[in-house]
């Protein structure tokens, strides 16, 4: 009897011990995700990492993805896309590469425009193997998935 009043006296003081995905911003039920910018001279990452953007956001957080009108709004832009061959064989030729790849956003208030925190940079990376099936191309789309899920986790943080 004892420890189902002190469970009842837990719940009503509201705990923030909560089920389910995260809410990035109190009170925010909606974001935009509009395709960043793209500085790099490798077309098609900006698509890449919008598809990675809107997937994560379903995924882990009750935000509803909106074009206009949303709480949130996530900005941003690719800066630097690179490959850096790592080890090569005899014949020069490639046996594993890695590719960075470097994006600076900011949440802005979907209301007013306001920044809701800095400026950040974020850079990832992902290695890959051509000998085994890898390319550039699958490697980068790994890189935006975990740009995107990085983002997700920054967001979770706010």
């Amino acid at each position: 009897m004892r420890a189902l009043a002190l469970l009842l006296l837990a719940a009503a003081a509201g705990c923030a011990y909560r089920l389910g995905p995260a809410e990035p911003v109190a009170g925010a039920r909606s974001i935009a995700l509009p395709i960043f910018d793209n500085r790099t001279f490798r077309r098609g990452l900006e698509a890449d990492l919008a598809r990675a953007l809107v997937s994560e956001v379903h995924a882990r957080t009750r935000l509803r993805v909106l074009d206009a009108g949303a709480d949130l709004v996530l900005e941003g832009t690719i800066v630097d896309c690179q490959e850096t061959v790592l080890s090569q064989d005899e014949s020069q030729a490639t046996r594993e590469s890695t590719v960075f790849v470097t994006v600076e956003w900011v949440l802005r208030d979907g209301r007013t425009g306001e920044p809701v925190g800095p400026r950040d940079r974020l850079t990832e990376r992902e290695a890959f193997v051509p000998g085994i099936g890898e390319s550039l191309r699958t490697a980068r789309a790994e890189a935006m998935r975990r740009l995107a899920a990085d983002l997700v986790d920054r967001l979770e943080a706010r």
